[in-house]
């Protein structure tokens, strides 16, 4: 069973501007807070104030939806490839008839996603290139299961947190947090979990996760895979999207301080960090970057001092 699907928390260890030459220290996983919590009044209202502080962009508390689309739609859509591939499923069968026609043509010709976690493949790319992690796969089904008229949603799979170390833009070392999506689809009386590659249903239990939550950590797999291009700047306007669609996320808000804190924003990084832990007290990621973001602004603060003192000594 493949568990390492979707990248959940970014952690920066080592000094800045360099490698780590130390490895990473074993860390809990702690709770990650991906935004299905209600907010309280509070929290919306410094949410509010986080986002235009970080973005320039107003927004009503507890507001949590864009106006209008953006990248997360791409998630889901449709191409042209996929209606063919539909259309050609005897339109006179029923929807869960259909469907089910689809599952067992698929299998018939075995197709399946090479495995790629730093891929977060639309449902899309996912049916074109046959390339992805398990957002992609369950993107892809919960798109055909739609398209013949079937109610189908994801789902966060409760198995135990998986956890990489990996590089980032400069090598330096960077370990994720990975969870478990898989997709659930409805037939009426009776549904059926499809997992990566039609693997065997897991054993453990699961919970529904709305289509903004997911396309939310759609956009923050997709930020951190342009942050190690060193596209930073498109990297955060994906991570604006995914804040305006679940503010509450304590995952995306330390994603951001990562992507911050790597652009050198120290101020903006610490802001964000914060805001994680607002969201949730356990998120160890973004203690641990909080703690690195406040050891750097008092090595930058020590060198100007030292700068300033050696200039008044030459005067």
């Amino acid at each position: 069973m493949r568990w390492m699907a979707i990248f959940i928390v970014a952690l920066q260890l080592g000094c800045a501007g360099s490698p780590s030459s130390t490895p990473p220290r074993a860390l809990s996983g702690g709770s990650i807070t991906t935004g299905e919590a209600a907010l309280s009044e509070d929290q919306a209202e410094s949410l509010a104030e986080a986002l235009e502080i970080t973005f320039g962009q107003s927004m009503e508390p507890g507001a949590s939806a864009l106006t209008g689309p953006g990248y997360s739609q791409g998630l889901l859509a449709v191409s042209p490839e996929m209606r063919a591939f539909v259309d050609s499923i005897d339109p006179s069968l029923s929807p869960n008839q259909r469907f089910r026609q689809i599952l067992r043509t698929l299998k018939q010709q075995r197709f399946e996603l090479i495995y790629d976690l730093d891929t977060t493949a639309t449902a899309a790319e996912a049916f074109a290139e046959r390339r992805g992690n398990c957002i992609s796969f369950s993107a892809l089904m919960v798109a055909l299961a739609r398209e013949v008229g079937l109610e189908a949603h994801f789902n966060r799979v409760h198995a135990p947190m998986g956890r990489r170390t990996t590089s980032g833009s400069s090598g330096n070392a960077l370990v994720q947090n990975i969870l478990h999506i898989n997709a659930e689809v409805s037939f009426g009386w009776s549904t059926r979990i499809l997992e990566f590659n039609f693997d065997p249903r897991s054993p453990y239990r699961h919970k529904r996760l709305d289509d903004a939550t997911v396309q939310s950590l759609y956009l923050n797999n997709r930020a951190l895979e342009l942050e190690k291009e060193q596209r930073r700047e498109e990297a955060v306007d994906l991570l604006q999207e995914a804040l305006t669609l679940n503010p509450g996320s304590s995952l995306l808000w330390n994603t951001l301080g990562y992507i911050q804190r790597r652009d050198g924003n120290l101020e903006l990084a610490e802001l964000s960090y914060s805001q994680a832990l607002a969201l949730d007290r356990s998120n160890t990621a973004a203690q641990h970057n909080l703690r690195n973001v406040y050891r750097l602004q008092s090595q930058r603060a020590l060198s100007q001092a030292e700068l300033t003192g050696d200039s008044d000594a030459e005067s």
